[in-house]
């Protein structure tokens, strides 16, 4: 047994983890919302883990089981590299330390500072990111709110429909035809506050992206250009290209990218298609039609020449004699599909104002279960065991995708099924399917992208 010495130091620690046990505690005794509401309230010392907690985007990528089992094999220190309880889950979610360096700094952790049983419990359920409080996510995103934060549930996105969904396009209120992209959505919140423009990158999901400095450089050096002295947002998509094919954009790449913590996008290239007023964007309703919130992005955009922020170009539909041949171009230029967009007030959700045309659909499944199977693997002429396909459900009935994997991920899933089962993966198809026995699959279905939660979090 560790004899544990706490100091004027731990003590802050120690208080943390006693306030946070004694909030839920409380929490869970009151059925009243509005009390609940007013317990998180006075309780300012466990508003960062909160915060952390309620993040669906924050991880710590490990458990406490995971920890505890590294514990029974390694010998307990009192020694923590961490002060504080906000500064250990940074590590963690920043990835900063990983593997037994992270296990090994929690256990330290715990021994120095968890002094009674329910200190224990409640310091696991903070890294197991589960205080089994009885408060919803929404309520306590919504009484942690700030006004400089945009949370999940503040994002108000404007989404496509298939254009298959409409049965008769009419042309004669404008529309606009543009380049359907295959990269990451991204929503640049642009505020201007004392001379300067500060930027702050979102998905679409309201998940934070770290890694476009490059980008918000240009952006900056943009709104100073342009004298823009309003805040606003800019809707597109960030960009990988490889290095021989400069036209194509390369998903798997900018999805790798985009979600590094500790380094930046070599060379993005965001390609912007919308100007929002932030007040239209806060309410999902403006006033200005798409073709004015046209001209100030052309304004803002092409006044000077930018490397890593380009405007999309938007053709003025004049017939559906003219949209056919837009699609035949875009088939044959290899694009993912055309977007269409009608010259009407910003909407921050689905709508038919907002029409995609795609010959490939793209939907998100979650991983069920896979196969393996022995393959020969040819760099090395060894044979060794691989995932052979993954197990999606479709509308109820069970569909096997095995494209759209490098061998290195082969391998991967195969030695370690968990790091697919139960995930997120996003699947392109070319069409539904009926099979013999009357079960509905799809045609050509390939993985596109993997995530690292069950539902997809960009």
């Amino acid at each position: 047994m560790i004899k544990r010495f706490f100091s004027s130091i731990q003590q802050p620690v120690v208080d943390q983890l006693e306030n946070l046990q004694c909030l839920v505690h409380s929490i869970n005794n009151t059925s009243s919302l509005l009390q609940k509401r007013l317990l998180i309230t006075e309780n300012p010392s466990c508003h960062s883990i909160l915060k952390r907690i309620y993040n669906p985007h924050v991880r710590h990528h490990l458990s406490s089981k995971t920890v505890l089992e590294y514990m029974e094999s390694h010998p307990d220190r009192v020694n923590p590299c961490h002060q504080n309880l906000d500064q250990l889950l940074e590590s963690l979610s920043s990835r900063t330390l990983t593997g037994n360096e992270a296990r090994r700094a929690v256990a330290d952790f715990y021994n120095a500072y968890c002094q009674t049983k329910a200190h224990k419990q409640i310091f696991w359920r903070v890294i197991d990111r589960n205080l089994k409080m009885g408060v919803s996510e929404k309520t306590v995103r919504h009484v942690l709110s700030d006004q400089k934060e945009f949370s999940p549930c503040s994002i108000k996105v404007a989404l496509a429909y298939p254009i298959s969904k409409i049965k008769q396009l009419d042309l004669s209120s404008g529309w606009y035809a543009s380049q359907k992209l295959d990269g990451i959505r991204c929503l640049s919140l642009v505020r201007f506050d004392q001379g300067e423009h500060d930027i702050q990158f979102l998905s679409r999901s309201g998940r934070p992206f770290n890694t476009l400095q490059k980008v918000a450089n240009d952006l900056k050096e943009a709104a100073k250009k342009t004298e823009i002295q309003e805040d606003f947002v800019l809707d597109g998509e960030v960009c990988a290209y490889g290095e021989k094919d400069t036209k194509t954009e390369v998903f798997k790449e900018v999805l790798s990218q985009i979600r590094r913590l500790n380094e930046e996008m070599k060379d993005p290239v965001y390609h912007v298609f919308d100007y929002i007023p932030m007040r239209a964007f806060l309410q999902g309703k403006g006033d200005m039609v798409f073709s004015e919130r046209q001209s100030h992005l052309t304004r803002l955009i092409n006044e000077i020449p930018l490397k890593h922020v380009k405007l999309v170009d938007q053709q003025p539909l004049k017939s559906v004699d003219h949209l056919d041949e837009l699609t035949e171009n875009a088939v044959g230029s290899g694009w993912e599909g055309l977007i269409l967009r009608r010259d009407v007030p910003y909407e921050g959700k689905r709508t038919n104002n907002l029409l995609k045309v795609k010959e490939w659909e793209d939907a998100e499944y979650t991983v069920n279960g896979i196969d393996t199977t022995f393959m020969r693997i040819p760099s090395t002429g060894e044979n060794k065991l691989v995932l052979k396909n993954v197990n999606i459900e479709h509308k109820g009935n069970t569909v096997s995708v095995g494209s759209g994997f490098s061998v290195n991920e082969r391998i991967d899933f195969a030695k370690n099924p968990e790091l697919i089962l139960g995930k997120a993966i996003t699947v392109r198809y070319f069409s539904e399917s009926v099979n013999k026995n009357g079960t509905i699959s799809l045609r050509f279905p390939t993985v596109k992208a993997v995530y690292d939660s069950q539902k997809r979090d960009i």
